[in-house]
């Protein structure tokens, strides 16, 4: 009974550090202001995002294994109408960040003017990887994302493990 109780501390704190990484990408991307011209400071956000992405996917090779084998000593508690809940509630979740992901491009095309092969757009003459475009490549939708689909996947690895043991 104690072993349901705690909380694993490490993976816990871990998440908490990726969301703060979150925050790290959104705060050294810089938001384009009409009228106020291009910036021409360098991408300081990309020196935090390559090691959030590399974050992020420790965090998700994490989550399938907790979440595997935290399913299958859930199994026999749970029964199997509960059991399939979770897998479900992943891929909704899977499709949400999708959604939430694509109306984050639009609205950063929309706030640019077009993106790299438009020529009226603010990041015309930079390439994909700029410092108005950092947020496009770690944020919640795609830390959601990652962990919803980690959990789904997680979800099939004891499912396998369950069939092979039986």
């Amino acid at each position: 009974m104690n072993r349901i109780k705690r909380i694993n501390k490490p993976y816990f704190i871990f998440l908490l550090w990726n969301v703060l990484m979150i925050f790290a990408v959104q705060g050294l991307t810089f938001q384009y202001e009409a009228g106020r011209g291009i910036s021409g400071n360098g991408n300081p956000g990309v020196l935090i995002l390559f090691p959030s992405l590399l974050t992020l996917l420790i965090l998700c090779i994490w989550t399938v294994s907790l979440s595997k084998w935290w399913l299958y000593d859930r199994r026999q508690l749970w029964g199997g109408k509960v059991h399939i809940m979770l897998p479900m509630a992943a891929a909704l979740l899977c499709v949400l960040s999708v959604f939430l992901q694509l109306h984050m491009i639009e609205d950063l095309r929309m706030q640019l003017g077009g993106f790299t092969n438009d020529p009226n757009s603010v990041v015309y003459r930079f390439g994909w990887l700029n410092q108005y475009t950092n947020t496009l490549y770690y944020n919640v939708p795609i830390l959601l994302f990652g962990l919803s689909l980690s959990i789904f996947i997680g979800w099939l690895m004891e499912r396998s493990v369950r069939k092979n043991s039986s």
